[in-house]
């Protein structure tokens, strides 16, 4: 089974695709690192706590998916998806600690189909057999 997903990223249009998402996943370390800088909606040191510790969170957890996923590596799709699965949770059973605002929550709900469609392409590609 590991062979199979092993030989799958090796696919041309699966390492296009892990290429692209870690490109997506770049953006997403970026604006957290960047949040963390002071480039965010608010002073860093004044969000809420859980809003700190998901940047750094996820700016380690982003940054590593990246070279991961550029490297067409098992453990970086891992940390891809382990990512895309935690925000679903934080994001759905607790949107109320990260969203305020009806803003906030469309900005959340867009984020959350974008990774639908991600994993989706992701899942399509590993099953497609060429």
């Amino acid at each position: 089974m590991v062979d199979y997903f092993i030989q799958a990223t090796e696919r041309p249009w699966m390492s296009i695709y892990l290429r692209i998402l870690a490109f997506v996943f770049a953006y997403g370390a970026i604006v957290h690192f960047g949040n963390i800088a002071g480039f965010g909606e608010m002073p860093w040191l004044e969000t809420p706590l859980i809003w700190r510790i998901g940047d750094v969170f996820y700016g380690i957890l982003d940054t590593a998916a990246v070279i991961g996923l550029g490297a067409r590596k098992l453990w970086g799709i891992g940390l891809c998806l382990l990512g895309i699965l935690s925000q679903f949770i934080i994001y759905t059973v607790f949107i109320d600690y990260f969203a305020s605002t009806p803003e906030q929550r469309q900005t959340i709900y867009g984020l959350l189909v974008t990774e639908a469609i991600l994993v989706l392409i992701l899942t399509t590609l590993f099953l497609l057999r060429k």
